[in-house]
């Protein structure tokens, strides 16, 4: 199998799938496992569509920008500096989740308060991303792949206990419960033009790349999600593999927990710090600070819920930036550069359809917030 595919594989799904899949069974339980399951396609087809035609925009420009360079090409100023604000506090919304899950692990396991594994995290994962894209691929190639192993393999360990009583649970009226979550979980658009970089000159790769591992990344939620809510019977907490009372199953899931927070942490910070330096022209060390201190020193002061940051940065953030996306879809057919490898059928309708349910999320998730739902 073709190398490059494999690394730029390994490059979405190492975005993709992080933190989000931890809470992914928690909010199906809330739902109804059903429930959750039909969130699960509508906002992972969404998705797909996301990263396809931010891959198409991509190859039709002939520069080397991100995705707020990309808007700014296309769109103009103004919705360039709104959408830095949304992919900044997105990505900090992501990078604070992460560093929050990493300390209730040490804290559940070894008893270690929050700011130190906190500060340690940051000590180890700064210089990976202060070195740029070589190091991210070869580290990330490796963690992607061997955290879904992992995945699937604590999966199996649980499905000879499941309760299948747990899966077919139905509520209509929470079906939009799971929304900020899943949209979170399924992000993965920012990894794109640097995908293109991977590449290299087989960008034809591009749709194949996107489409497996998105796929596989929806997959893997799945198995998660019926592992977890089978075995659990209720007792699911926010994190889910937080929830387990034996030991030697807590470390193994644990490890995994550490894996599914680590890869993705690298990679958007990685992003975020592009972004300075190809969009903005700031030069170094002051990206690679502004991308990991920033919410370093939040999560140390602040400890916000794991939980929260994920449902606000997914609705919120995730929705409005889809929203952006659907405009930047329609210029950037008109006036690309380049003629791309593919493009995303169907016209500009799935464009409508994605705005509307981007503006029922965030209602839906401001509602709820308000507890008036």
């Amino acid at each position: 199998m073709d190398w490059d595919f494999l690394k730029g594989v390994a490059a979405i799904l190492g975005t993709v799938i992080g933190a989000g899949i931890l809470a992914i069974p928690y909010v199906f339980w809330k739902a109804g496992f059903l429930s959750g399951l039909i969130c699960l396609i509508i906002v992972g087809l969404i998705s797909i569509l996301i990263l396809l035609y931010v891959g198409e925009i991509s190859l039709r420009t002939k520069e080397t920008l991100q995705i707020v360079g990309l808007v700014g090409k296309y769109l103009g100023r103004k919705s360039k500096s709104l959408m830095l604000i949304l992919q900044v506090l997105g990505i900090y919304g992501a990078l604070i989740a992460y560093m929050i899950g990493v300390a209730e692990i040490f804290n559940s396991i070894l008893g270690i308060e929050p700011p130190v594994t906190i500060t340690i995290f940051f000590l180890l994962t700064f210089p990976v991303v202060y070195l740029g894209l070589k190091v991210v691929e070869k580290v990330e190639f490796y963690l992607s792949y061997l955290k879904i192993l992992l995945i699937i393999t604590l999966s199996f360990l649980l499905f000879p206990y499941l309760n299948l009583e747990n899966l077919l649970k139905f509520n209509p009226s929470k079906l939009l419960l799971p929304y900020g979550v899943l949209t979170f979980a399924c992000t993965g658009y920012s990894v794109i033009p640097n995908l293109e970089r991977i590449l290299e000159k087989k960008k034809g790769l591009m749709k194949p790349c996107i489409l497996s591992g998105m796929l596989l990344s929806i997959f893997i939620y799945l198995l998660f999600a019926i592992a977890f809510v089978g075995y659990l019977d209720g007792r699911v907490e926010e994190i889910a593999t937080n929830s387990f009372g034996d030991f030697s199953l807590k470390i193994f899931a644990s490890i995994t927990t550490l894996l599914l927070l680590t890869t993705p942490y690298i990679i958007l910070a990685w992003v975020l710090k592009d972004t300075f330096i190809f969009d903005y022209q700031l030069r170094k060390p002051i990206p690679a600070i502004l991308a990991c201190v920033v919410p370093f020193l939040v999560a140390f002061i602040a400890t916000p819920s794991f939980m929260r940051m994920l449902e606000i940065s997914g609705a919120y953030a995730g929705s409005l930036t889809y929203i952006i996306f659907c405009f930047l879809v329609i210029r950037a057919r008109k006036n690309g550069d380049c003629k791309p490898p593919y493009v995303v059928p169907f016209g500009n309708k799935p464009l409508y359809f994605i705005s509307i349910l981007g503006i029922f999320g965030i209602l839906y998730t401001t509602l709820s917030l308000l507890s008036m739902i």
